[in-house]
């Protein structure tokens, strides 16, 4: 299944022995003993074994068990397919279960995996790609994997602090081994990867449809709220898919799932994606890419594409709103959503952000003569919003650059964790006051748009291309559409659509009285010195 890299078995027998116990009073299964020496453990004549192991298929369990407190390292549990049922939680303290029936294949690559978190800190690179190795040629069938991405960690860590957020990744690396332990027909792998990233891995015979519904089920697990350091917390994730294809090396697979894990991100209404891509782009390593992106910036290899826009009534340009594109040497063009992606997870959204807003208002600060009246619209995101200072760093921004800030649009993205609206508030009234206008972006994505609207002091409200592309549908699509724009103009906010790409959702975002509007109908992003002739063209046809 895997070309694996290194032998395995002489990778632990390279290790120290390290020592294993018994828990419970229940018998004990005397081929374990044998599996164990051959995994390379020593039985324990101490209450400090490394290793614990809790039997459960012989008992009858009229109390449920619990482990000692006495132990602190891993601690393996066996049991049968029905006392997994009637465990759903597991038991506390276990760090690893198997579900039996259980193979001395599957017991004895558990063993081993364990063996090496004893044994080796190894780079967290090379012990996956062994994990995964090992994991497929221990176990009969097809190697399943997840690649799980969580959303808004960065801005979790920016709002409560990185104490919180590795306690919330904690509780739901916890999560995800508990759910994926019940897989049964052998061991299941699950691991938590850098950042918010977690892998999870079962062999199996090939189930498409079985193991989506696993990772639709994971993602359920996840989003069930959590309390962390005293902060109840909801989290979201996306999740890519694969089915390993015979003979293709670990690297391989976790870099079709880092490819579609990114596409996932990008996508509001399909959170699971499968990563079948034959032949494509994907980064040869999505983990590599996390390094890359801090030279791209200092190289100024990201690129800043301005999308026009244009009023409804007139279609007079009014102006643009400022994407950002990375057009690598190797992978080519990596749009926006997969760049703040990558730099999600290597922490670097802040930096990205800066710097795109940075260069676009350089960029922008050009348009004048026939140009001076046209707006700038630039994204920021909740971790810019969270950082202290960020008014008063912006408005300096904004002056070295030679904008004016009243012909200036942020937008905040409605699905965006702004826990502290108050203190938002604030930031956004400091830039008001300097002539800078406030949109919410993606509107009607996210959870809490009713609240923004009541508690921030905003001036647009900007329609996602989700429910712009559903207007010319079912009635009760324009419904919607008609109800959000009545609501904007009894607060007296202005209304952008994006993502407008035929007349007919034009005429009806004109008859529901919609104000701006962006999209491939008109016009779509391209660079900075093409925008100014497009827009240059335009203006002097009105």
């Amino acid at each position: 299944m895997f070309l694996q890299e290194r032998d395995l078995t002489s990778t632990a027998d390279q290790q120290r022995r390290p020592s294993w116990r018994t828990l419970g009073e229940g018998p004990f299964d005397p081929a374990l003993v044998t599996a164990l020496s051959a995994a390379g453990y020593d039985q324990a004549t101490a209450r400090d074994a490394d290793l614990a192991i809790l039997d459960l298929r012989w008992d009858g369990m009229a109390t449920l068990p619990s482990v000692q407190c006495s132990h602190t390292g891993p601690t393996l549990l066996l049991c049968s397919a029905e006392q997994a049922d009637r465990l759903p939680h597991g038991i506390p303290g276990a760090t690893h279960c198997l579900v039996g029936p259980i193979s001395d294949a599957a017991l004895r690559l558990q063993l081993v995996l364990i063996h090496r978190l004893l044994s080796v800190d190894a780079d967290i690179g090379d012990d996956v790609h062994l994990r995964l190795a090992a994991l497929a040629q221990a176990g009969e069938g097809r190697l399943h994997a997840i690649l799980i991405g969580l959303r808004r960690m960065s801005a979790i860590n920016a709002t409560y602090g990185a104490a919180v957020g590795d306690v919330a990744l904690e509780a739901i690396e916890q999560r995800l081994a508990r759910h994926s332990a019940r897989l049964q027909g052998g061991t299941a792998l699950t691991l938590r990867l850098s950042g918010g990233d977690f892998l999870v891995a079962h062999v199996m015979p090939e189930e498409r449809v079985g193991w989506q519904v696993t990772a639709e089920r994971l993602l359920r697990v996840i989003s069930e709220p959590l309390d962390a350091a005293g902060h109840r917390l909801r989290l979201t994730a996306r999740a890519a898919l694969a089915i390993a294809r015979p003979d293709e090396s670990p690297l391989s697979l976790l870099d079709r799932l880092s490819a579609g894990l990114a596409t996932a991100r990008e996508s509001a209404a399909e959170p699971v994606r499968w990563a079948d891509r034959q032949s494509d782009n994907a980064p040869e390593s999505g983990y590599r890419l996390e390094q890359e992106i801090v030279h791209a910036i200092e190289r100024n290899e990201i690129t800043v594409l301005f999308q026009p826009q244009f009023a409804v009534d007139s279609g007079n340009i009014t102006g643009a709103e400022a994407l950002a594109r990375w057009q690598h040497p190797q992978h080519g063009e990596i749009g926006a959503g997969t760049l703040f992606a990558i730099a999600d997870k290597a922490d670097f959204t802040r930096l990205l952000s800066r710097h795109i807003r940075v260069r676009a208002m350089e960029q922008a600060s050009g348009w004048t003569g026939p140009l001076a009246g046209l707006r700038l619209s630039l994204n920021i995101t909740a971790e810019d919003l969270g950082e202290k200072g960020f008014a008063t760093r912006e408005l300096a921004m904004i002056a070295a650059s030679g904008f004016d800030a009243r012909r200036l649009t942020l937008e905040m993205t409605e699905s965006a964790l702004v826990p502290d609206l108050k203190r938002a508030a604030v930031r956004f009234a400091s830039l008001r006051e300097a002539g800078v206008r406030i949109a919410v972006d993606d509107f009607g994505t996210g959870y809490s748009s009713l609240l923004y609207l009541k508690r921030l002091p905003l001036d647009y409200l900007k329609l996602d291309h989700a429910m712009t592309r559903d207007i010319g549908g079912a009635e009760a699509d324009r419904i919607i559409v008609r109800s959000i724009i009545a609501m904007a103009k009894a607060l007296n906010l202005k209304v952008i659509a994006e993502g407008v790409e035929s007349e007919a959702q034009l005429e009806a975002l004109r008859e529901e009285g919609c104000d701006y509007f962006q999209g491939f109908l008109r016009g779509k992003a391209v660079e900075a010195d093409v925008f100014a002739e497009f827009a240059r063209d335009a203006l002097s046809q009105h």
